[in-house]
C-alpha cells in the first residue's frame, strides 16, 4: 500500500522535485490460532488406553499456511494411534502437519497412548504446540497442556481348600 503527500501553492517554487512525497508498507498476513488439549481419562490405571485430543482454531483474519503441531508423547505413555481431522500425523517425530487452515476453521487430532508399566502414582504431562508461516496475533494461546495421574492397580485372589471334604465328627480337618 503507497501513501502519496503533495504539496502546492500559489506562488512560484524554485524546486518542486520535493513537493510530493510517498511511502509504501506491505501488509502482512496475521492469524490468531489457539491450542485445546484434552484427555479423557485423567487417572488411569497401567494398561489403559488414554486419549488426548488436540484442537486447533484459526481466528483469522488470514488462512494460516504451514500449520504444523508438535505432540511427542511424554515418557510413561506408548502410541496406540491416530486420527487426524486433516494432515498427517507421525508419532515417532510428534509432528502433526495440518497444511492449509482458513480462517474460522478448526482442525482435530485424536491420538490414543498405553499408560506403560512402572508409572503407578506419577503425573504425565503432555503438551502441544501450534506453529504458522504467518505472525500469531496472540501467541500466549499456541500451546496447552493435560495430565494425567496414574493409578494403583492390585489384581488379587483367594483360594481355599481343606485336607478332608467329609470328616467325622471331631476329627481335625
Amino acid at each position: 500500500i503507497t501513501n502519496t503527500a503533495n504539496v502546492s501553492l500559489s506562488q512560484s517554487d524554485p524546486n518542486t522535485g520535493n513537493n510530493s512525497a510517498s511511502v509504501g508498507i506491505v501488509v502482512q498476513r496475521a492469524v490468531a490460532l489457539s491450542t485445546m488439549k484434552t484427555v479423557d481419562n485423567g487417572t488411569p490405571i497401567v494398561g489403559n488406553i488414554v486419549n488426548y485430543t488436540v484442537t486447533i482454531n484459526n481466528s483469522g483474519p488470514s488462512a494460516a499456511t504451514g500449520v504444523q503441531v508438535n505432540d511427542l508423547l511424554p515418557t510413561g505413555v506408548s502410541f496406540s494411534s491416530s486420527s487426524p481431522s486433516q494432515g498427517t500425523y507421525t508419532a515417532g517425530t510428534g509432528i502433526w502437519d495440518v497444511g492449509t487452515l482458513a480462517n474460522g476453521a478448526v482442525a482435530t487430532l485424536n491420538i490414543a497412548a498405553s499408560v506403560n508399566s512402572g508409572t503407578e502414582g506419577q503425573t504425565i504431562t503432555n503438551t502441544a504446540a501450534v506453529s504458522a508461516n504467518e505472525s500469531d496475533l496472540n501467541a500466549g494461546n499456541d500451546s496447552a497442556s493435560v495430565s494425567i495421574v496414574v493409578g494403583s492397580s492390585a489384581d488379587l485372589s483367594v483360594s481355599k481348600s481343606v485336607d478332608n471334604a467329609a470328616p467325622t465328627e471331631g476329627a481335625t480337618i
